[in-house]
């Protein structure tokens, strides 16, 4: 049977995907999506080509004790969100005098009538706005909260926990159990973030615990669960593990047969960056595209644990820094994922190409 042209394998330009099936990602051209990774992300574009690699994710970010706003300390408890007198936090004495305009003030998150829910977190933005939420709601206070104006940004929309927010220049992100959502720091702009792309791990987020870190250099906001910890960066999510310096990532799944044929992979041509350390390739296989990934996401999670994960794996080889490095797997396989991983230490993902051939009829 005839050998087929040597197929590119980009790096994933989607993060993790959460696509419930894979059968529209396989054999085609462009860049993949990564069914899952660990510590590995997009660095950028170089020559509008995507290069990924490893990278060393950072811990949570203290928070506050309290918030501040307009020189006033904001608490809340149950339905009720308190500013003290500006410029003494101690005070939380209610006055009747209405000309004291640094007086205390005390008020709640509902239209005129009705009686708010509970609140469930505050963050404030400069000294021109006060974002509110409940755990369904999201609000905006302009102005100082003794004569300020609130108006709800959504009725739909909350916050999962006290600490699950953070702001970049005049944008608030914050997780909410739909997933994660951008707002503009004035209440404009409200943006699901995630509705295509939210892992399976961060669907129907209920974890209070959860915190958000917005770092610049990395241009990207950090999420803090109980369970995976994520990066979300270039519109795309990539899981991260601060107690790990080993770095992982599935490429594909990939489809090396043709029509009703099983596909034989001849060949493997791998390129990593000259500054690497050595990378680990391993081609793991399964039945479907979805088996696939999910072999390959359970050998990741056996090798991290210390786990025995060879009856996952086909072939394996290493590739050192540069280019040209050759290997000749011959695997047989309805799909494939190639895994690549490093123990310790940074990384680069330049190419990889292989060739492929059919090799007999899948019933």
């Amino acid at each position: 049977m005839p050998i087929n042209q040597p197929m590119k394998i980009d790096w994933p330009h989607a993060g993790v995907s959460r696509r419930s099936s894979f059968r529209g990602d396989v054999d085609r051209k462009g860049p993949f999506p990564t069914p899952w990774s660990l510590n590995c992300r997009s660095e950028g574009v170089i020559s509008e080509r995507l290069r990924g690699g490893s990278f060393t994710g950072i811990a949570a970010a203290a928070r506050p004790a309290s918030t501040v706003y307009r020189d006033r300390t904001i608490t809340f408890s149950g339905r009720a969100i308190t500013a003290s007198r500006v410029g003494d936090s101690s005070d939380t004495a209610f006055s009747s005098d209405v000309s004291d305009l640094l007086r205390p003030a005390l008020f709640q998150l509902a239209e005129a009538g009705e009686q708010g829910p509970n609140i469930v977190a505050v963050a404030s933005h400069k000294d021109s706005h006060l974002i509110c939420w409940t755990a369904t709601e999201t609000w905006i206070l302009r102005g100082d909260p003794l004569n300020g104006s609130r108006t709800r940004v959504s009725d739909e929309v909350g916050i999962v926990g006290a600490d699950a927010w953070t702001v970049a220049h005049d944008t608030v992100y914050f997780l909410s159990s739909r997933g994660l959502y951008s707002v503009g720091a004035d209440g404009s702009g409200l943006k699901a973030l995630s509705e295509d792309v939210l892992p399976v791990d961060l669907d129907d987020v209920s974890d209070a615990t959860a915190t958000l870190t917005y770092q610049h250099s990395d241009r990207g906001v950090y999420i803090y669960t109980t369970g995976t910890d994520w990066l979300y960066a270039r519109e795309a999510f990539w899981p991260f593990d601060t107690s790990t310096t080993e770095s992982h990532v599935l490429l594909g799944p990939f489809y090396p047969g043709q029509g009703t044929s099983f596909g034989r992979i001849l060949s493997l041509h791998g390129n990593i960056a000259a500054s690497s350390v050595d990378v680990t390739w391993r081609i793991v296989t399964g039945d479907t595209a979805g088996a696939a990934a999910a072999n390959g996401k359970l050998a990741i999670e056996a090798d991290v644990l210390g786990n025995d994960f060879a009856s996952y794996v086909s072939q394996s080889g290493t590739w050192s820094a540069g280019r040209a490095h050759m290997a000749y797997p011959r695997t047989r396989a309805l799909f494939f994922v190639l895994w690549l991983s490093a123990p310790t230490g940074n990384w680069e993902y330049e190419t990889v190409a292989f060739t492929k051939m059919q090799s007999g009829l899948w019933r």
